[in-house]
């Protein structure tokens, strides 16, 4: 990689901006492998996917002050499922159910939260640090997750962020998106997350159902 980006005048110029339609390209070209079953198909888009990480990698260690390269990238992820996952590191492995393993890697990301806000770094919001690009069925399951993890009562939770509609003779009224509809109805919701939040008297992750209700925003009056 480090060749490439040196002999070659496309590669040269790439920056991780640059990068990402292709990345996101070979994301999706990913999905289909695995939906159509295709063994050397998957093997294929996995070996694309790859490249992108090796890209990025090559152009982190161009940077000047903080430069990266792949050895970090797989030093980073090593040191996260030390923290998240310690027993894999461990000649006896898990001894543990799913359910078990997904409470002790939520209570590893927790730890990290509340090592950050020691360490100064402003408390990480509910819906912050979500990729709002995303398909909008992917973006809402992704807020429904975060809104779940925070304790947040489904009374809260719209029906309309739960049931997509697709409603073809719909077509010429609104956005004419399903797709667009859809990703409006869970940004408004994201709004109504960051709104209560901010009226919380305790950080989000300590509050109550009840407290969530009592700061939740009042519907706009008819």
């Amino acid at each position: 990689m480090t060749r490439i980006r040196r002999d070659g005048q496309w590669e040269a110029s790439q920056t991780h901006e640059s990068l990402l339609p292709y990345l996101i390209e070979e994301s999706w070209e990913l999905v289909d492998a695995v939906a159509d079953g295709d063994r050397d198909e998957l093997v294929s888009e996995l070996g694309d996917l790859l490249l992108q990480v090796l890209f990025h990698a090559a152009i982190g260690a161009e940077r000047s002050g903080d430069a990266f390269d792949v050895q970090d990238v797989a030093g980073a992820l090593l040191d996260k499922l030390r923290r998240r996952a310690p027993y894999w590191f461990t000649d006896a492995g898990p001894h543990t159910d799913a359910d078990e393993q997904d409470r002790l890697w939520q209570e590893a990301k927790d730890a990290e939260r509340r090592a950050a806000e020691a360490a100064g770094r402003p408390p990480r919001g509910v819906v912050d640090g979500i990729s709002w690009d995303q398909p909008a069925l992917a973006l809402g399951q992704k807020v429904l997750g975060r809104a779940r993890a925070a304790g947040i009562p489904d009374e809260l939770v719209p029906e309309e962020l739960r049931i997509v509609h697709v409603d073809p003779v719909g077509v010429f009224h609104g956005s004419g998106s399903a797709e667009v509809s859809y990703r409006q109805v869970v940004r408004e919701f994201a709004d109504l997350v960051r709104a209560a939040e901010s009226q919380l008297e305790v950080p989000a992750a300590e509050a109550t159902a009840a407290e969530w209700v009592a700061a939740w925003p009042a519907p706009p009056r008819a």
